[in-house]
Order: C-alpha cells, then structure tokens, then sequence
C-alpha cells in the first residue's frame, strides 16, 4: 500500500513539474519521508526530464520544505543536489559553496548515504578541477560510505555503481587505465549501464587497439541507450557518441567521426555539459587537421580556445575557495587550541599565536609549492608527449616488421618494450629467441590467423606453439595467454 502510494505521489509531482511549472510544485507541505523520496528518487529521475535551472530551483523549494519542518537531512541533500548540476555547468565555485552548507548541516548526522553523496560530489568537482589526488581522495571516502549500505535497496545499489563507475574515469585521467577497467566491471555487475559499457569500449580503442572486443561493447552500448530506461538520457547519448567518434578516427574513418563528434556537441549544447562541448571542439579540430582542412581546425580551435578561457576563469574561482576551506578549518584548529590554553596565562597566548603564524606560513609555502608542482608537471606532460611520439614511430616501425618477419622485429621491439623480455625471461630463462619473437607478437594483438600469414606457418603450428608455450611459462588451463603477456610488463 505504501509504495503504492509512493508512486502516485511520484505520477502528481511529474504532473506538477511539466504542467505547472516549478513555481507551483509545492502547495503544500510534505513529511519527512515525502522530501526523502523527492530528494533522493525523484531528483535522480527528473536530472533528464527538466533543464539544470529547473532542477536546482525545485531543489531550493524542496529545501525551504526541510527548513520548515526542521530537517537539516534535507538541507544537505537539496544543496548536494545542487552542487550536482553546478559543476556540471562548469560553475565549480558555487559548487564548492553549496557543498561547504551541506557538510555543516550534516556534521552532526551520522547517515552513511548522505555522507558518501557529499564526499562523491566534492570528487566530481575537484575532478573538473584537474586535482585528480583530491578527486580520488574524496572519491574513497564516497566508496567506504557506499558500501556500508543496504546492497538490497535499489537507490543505495545505483549509488555505488555511480561511484565505481566515476572512480573508473578518475583512474583513466591519471592513466591507470587496468584500474579504470576493473572499476568499470564492478559497476557493471552491479547494474548494466550504457555509459559504463560505452567507456570499456573506449579502453579497448585507446589501450589494447582491440577494435573487434570495441565494436562488441559499443553495440551494446548504443543498443542499450534506446531502451525505455535510458532513451531519454541525452548526457549519456552525448558521451556515448563522443567516445564512438574516437573510435571511428582511429580507423581512419574521418567523415563519420565528424558527424558523430557533431551529434555530440548538439546533445552536450542542449544539456548544458560544457566540458563535453569542449573536448568535442578539440576532436573536431584534430579530425578537420588530419583531413588538411584548415579552416576548419581554426575554426574549432578558437572555439574550443575561447570556452576554455570562460571555464578556466571560473575554476580559478573555485581553487581559491578551496584553499580558504582548508585555511579556514587550519584556523579553526589553531582557534580552539586557544581557547584551550587561554587559562594558562600570557606565554602560552603567546606560544598559540606563533603557532598560529607558523601553520599560515607553512600553508602558504604548501601553496606556493602547488604553483611550481603544476608548472613541473605541465613540463613533465609535454616531456611525456615527445616520448609518446617516439614511441608511437618505433611501434608503428615494429608492426611492419613483423609483418615482413623480418630478422630486427625482435631487436627493435626489445629496445623500445625492454620490460616484457625481461619480465618473460624472469619466469623463464629459457625461452628461444623465437619464443620471445612469438610472445612479442602477441602482446602486439597479432591474432592467430596474423601470426601464420606473416610467420609462413600453419595454422594448426601457430596453436601447437602457443601450448608449448603456455607450458614453458607454467600456465594454468585458465588463464588466458593474450591477457598474460599484456599483462607481463606490470609485473613487478
């Protein structure tokens, strides 16, 4: 009866919200239980049916409503909402702003949900923020909260897979892209997610160059979005797209990127994901590059160069604020040490003050460092950008010689990949240079039917030497071989 209930209240709030406009949703006042449902359920439904503006303004209301019936849950839950759809629109210091009221109103609450939310939230920011050990940092918190709860309460279960799946993309800025992967299977298991299974197809484009397991996974991405559940989701449409534009410029096939990078960049346009427009501006410059058509990649360029500038002013906003947090809770700190050893007499007045002037100069030199850190690790990415472009030479160089069987495959594949010989031959220091050359063309992704056809073997040979060489690298049954050998470079 009571759920029921819930979801003819539900039906009169939908009803509320398209026909009558935000202004008129609330006539009355609800229970505690009622703005709970609202918060937490009907907010997560309405993030795809209503504009970012509406949702926040029905979250205000909705906040007036927990005001009202003195329920300081609500408060926090209706300015985390907030915040959600702030730093979406790349307004991160507001974010930070509504996330700071909703951690004072729920400091003396002890809900597990509640805390996870605003911990999963403050890492969405200072992810935006390019502060990915922030990011990941808050982001523990949010899964250590995540798990203490009720894995049979669909809400809770939802909440956990958004957390994994985030952390996933968070492993994949720093180029942790096994851990992303492993992050992104666990969200799967816990719900089947366009999205997620959108991104595992981007890892196998990026990382492995394994199009066949991509096509895999983007069809059952872009089959997945056109259910009733998910048909409306644009934000997802828009990320799924833009994922599937790289995929189609890696196979060279410019003119459909285009397009679908285009497709995007309307969807990111229409729900106001202005990081997303951004990227896309980026991948549409590179695409229009590759085709030497310059117009073009000016065009996108400069507005790519101009949104950045807007997005950049903002997020220089939203830094300052979160230094003052962090001083502020460093001065409330040093407050209370005062007012601890106030009794104790002038010296220890004294003694607190200088404490006080130490931690603010040491604040300030952290914050100094910070500055010269990103200057270090800017020139560090662009050191690593070269690098990656020798790289990318000597691998394109290496397929080609495995190709032609070439006698230097295995030499110049051991001089630009040292750490799989090495690894392998650690586990077998046997092994022939003809086992290495085998195992260097699988960890190249040369299917079976490749290693004959560039090797001159038989098919049925290529197979009986790949067990023989499970055998000599003391596999078990199970394992899989390709997975072993990508693999065999991590190994410490």
């Amino acid at each position: 009866m009571m759920m029921k209930s819930l979801k003819n209240f539900n039906r009169i709030i939908y009803c509320l919200v398209f026909t009558c406009g935000c202004s008129k949703l609330f006539p009355q006042h609800y229970s505690i239980q009622q703005i709970d449902t609202l918060l937490i359920k009907t907010n997560e439904e309405l993030r795809t049916q209503i504009s970012n503006k509406d949702l926040i303004i029905w979250n205000q209301k909705i906040i007036k409503e927990a005001q009202q019936n003195n329920y300081p849950k609500g408060e926090a839950w209706g300015y985390a909402n907030i915040a959600n759809r702030l730093w979406l629109t790349g307004e991160f210091k507001k974010a930070i702003e509504y996330l700071n009221d909703a951690e004072e109103k729920s400091k003396d609450i002890n809900d597990d949900f509640l805390a996870g939310k605003i911990n999963q939230e403050y890492s969405q920011v200072y992810n935006r923020m390019n502060l990915p050990k922030m990011a990941l940092g808050y982001n523990s918190k949010a899964m250590k909260f995540a798990l203490r709860l009720k894995k049979d309460n669909q809400n809770c279960r939802f909440f956990l897979r958004y957390v994994y799946s985030t952390r996933a993309s968070y492993f994949d800025g720093v180029e942790q892209s096994d851990s992303s992967l492993v992050y992104l299977h666990k969200a799967m298991k816990i719900d089947l997610n366009p999205l997620d299974i959108a991104l595992i197809a981007y890892h196998y484009t990026k990382y492995d160059r394994n199009l066949d397991s991509a096509n895999y996974y983007f069809k059952k991405s872009l089959d997945l979005i056109e259910t009733k559940r998910f048909k409306h989701n644009k934000y997802q449409r828009a990320v799924i797209l833009y994922n599937y534009g790289f995929f189609l410029y890696v196979q060279k096939k410019n003119n459909e990127a285009i397009d679908i990078y285009q497709q995007s960049l309307e969807l990111a346009k229409e729900v106001n994901r202005p990081y997303l427009v951004l990227d896309n501006y980026r991948w549409l410059a590179t695409v229009y590059k590759d085709l030497k058509e310059s117009e073009k990649e000016s065009e996108y360029l400069s507005k790519a160069t101009s949104l950045k500038d807007s997005l950049d002013n903002d997020q220089s906003k939203a830094i300052t604020l979160a230094f003052n947090k962090i001083s502020k809770k460093e001065e409330e700190k040093q407050k209370n040490k005062f007012l601890s050893f106030f009794w104790y007499g002038g010296v220890l007045f004294v003694l607190i003050f200088l404490l006080s002037l130490y931690f603010y100069l040491q604040f300030k030199r952290k914050k100094k460092r910070l500055i010269e850190s990103k200057t270090i690790i800017l020139r560090q990415e662009e050191e690593a950008k070269i690098l990656k472009r020798k790289l990318n030479e000597n691998h394109e160089q290496i397929i080609q010689l495995a190709k032609k069987n070439d006698v230097g495959f295995l030499a110049l594949f051991q001089e630009t990949y040292p750490e799989v010989c090495q690894q392998l031959l650690k586990i077998n220091a046997n092994l022939s240079p003809s086992d290495l050359s085998f195992c260097a063309m699988i960890w190249l992704g040369f299917s079976s039917k490749e290693m004959a056809q560039y090797s001159s073997m038989e098919h049925r040979s290529v197979q009986t030497k790949k067990y023989r060489l499970r055998k000599k690298l003391h596999l078990e049954a199970q394992t899989d071989l390709y997975q072993f050998i990508r693999s065999i470079s991590e190994v410490k």
